[in-house]
């Protein structure tokens, strides 16, 4: 009976290997949080050294100390959570301070992965002392509006522009390229109603002036100061459709000059262009196999006109398959290459190439952000994209569009796949 009640109370507290577990008697929600600088003291302009304070469910006091993050753990997810814990809308930036305050140490690694949810969902260590302590940057004005200027300072016509940003008190200026990403681009891209990003480039790359128009009718000319630096989206905030303030970090001192402005251009690349492929004599192939030919569609804002070949750089297998599933082939495997890796495709399409510009270079396709791309292209032709939407077209798939009913026998295969482009004349 003694043994019996023994192991019981054992079991109860948790005894294993020697070892007595005890529940901890304070919860992760029991935590508050300010900001202080270097000595300690208190900040009241939203940044400085994070520390916490953290109470037992009694509310009696556990401990004081900064929060570190000793194996590189700490997320945005966590820097907006705290930041609205102390009382601001959104987090524009966090870093890791290791400038040795001596201030004692609370918490470590501490890693959130839902800014909606309490911090009592946060993961994180108790720790006392430190050298890698959070500084965090708060703030209550999150949201940005922005446009695009034209080489006038005029509010731009078309998809593309100096990128500027507007903040709550109307203040205006440009945003520097430093750690610009895909996601900033796509998220600031929707911010001005657009679906998709094309490309960016930074400023001293393109011929605008470093000035800006307050009223869309260039009243007045004025250097422009840098609104943002270091802009950086996460790419579950792109899926989820967050907004700017709720999905991206930045800075709001600048070290950059206005050589790196960044030059935007919006646009989805599948809405704006459509793609055919041509044979050695420029004849529109049926099977999804030859030169690659981009053109735009009627109504794209690159013009009517603009028709030629597609550069090899930065083109991946994601890349092709966007593009073959544009024209309706759904085959098992694709191919590609650039037309200069063989001496006998580069002669046999010389002729055509001759015909075309190039007109699309640095495609870039994925599920996440869609295809990003640039009709400024740095290319020649031996860079042209040769592909082959359907390798073994007819043995394992067919075009979406094909009508032909599924061959009988293994001597009738179908050896072609319908495109959805119509044939072009011939050039």
């Amino acid at each position: 009976m003694v043994l019996f009640a023994s192991l019981f109370l054992f079991g109860l507290l948790g005894i294993s290997d020697g070892y007595i577990y005890v529940p901890p008697k304070y919860t992760g929600s029991d935590f508050t949080f300010w900001l202080v600088n270097n000595n300690g003291d208190l900040t009241s302009n939203g940044a400085g050294i994070l520390k916490a304070k953290l109470y037992a469910d009694d509310r009696t006091i556990v401990g004081t100390g900064t929060v570190c993050d000793t194996d590189n753990r700490f997320t945005d997810e966590a820097a907006r959570v705290i930041c609205m814990m102390i009382g601001y809308k959104c987090a524009e930036n966090w870093k890791l301070d290791t400038t040795n305050t001596n201030l004692p140490a609370l918490i470590d690694n501490v890693e959130c992965t839902n800014t909606s949810a309490p911090f009592r969902d946060c993961r994180y260590d108790r720790i006392d002392t430190c050298n890698r302590e959070i500084s965090l940057k708060c703030s209550s004005r999150c949201d940005y509006e922005f446009s695009l200027l034209d080489s006038e300072g005029t509010k731009s016509k078309s998809k593309s522009g100096l990128l500027v940003a507007s903040n709550y008190n109307g203040m205006r200026g440009t945003v520097c390229d430093d750690n610009f990403d895909k996601a900033a681009a796509l998220t600031i891209c929707r911010e001005m109603g657009h679906t998709c990003a094309a490309s960016w480039s930074s400023r001293n790359d393109m011929d605008l002036e470093q000035t800006y128009d307050d009223s869309e009718k260039k009243a007045s000319e004025q250097d422009m100061p840098i609104m943002l630096d270091d802009v950086t989206c996460s790419a579950k905030g792109v899926l989820q459709n967050e907004t700017f303030g709720e999905s991206c970090f930045w800075k709001t001192e600048s070290d950059c000059d206005h050589s790196e402005d960044i030059y935007l251009s919006c646009g989805c690349m599948l809405e704006e262009f459509k793609f055919f492929t041509v044979d050695e004599e420029n004849e529109p192939t049926k099977n999804g196999k030859g030169l690659l030919i981009a053109e735009t569609k009627k109504g794209s804002h690159y013009g009517n006109e603009l028709r030629g070949t597609v550069c090899d750089d930065l083109f991946d297998r994601t890349s092709a398959e966007a593009i073959c599933d544009s024209m309706n082939f759904t085959c098992s495997d694709v191919s590609f290459s650039s037309i200069g890796d063989s001496q006998d495709t580069t002669q046999k399409y010389e002729n055509v190439q001759n015909r075309y510009s190039v007109v699309l270079d640095d495609v870039n396709c994925d599920s996440e952000f869609g295809c990003t791309f640039s009709t400024k292209p740095d290319c020649d032709h031996s860079e042209d994209i040769i592909i082959d939407c359907c390798v073994g077209a007819g043995v394992t798939t067919e075009s979406k569009l094909s009508a032909e009913p599924e061959p009988t026998s293994e001597s009738e295969p179908t050896t072609e796949a319908k495109p959805t482009t119509q044939p072009l004349m011939k050039l």
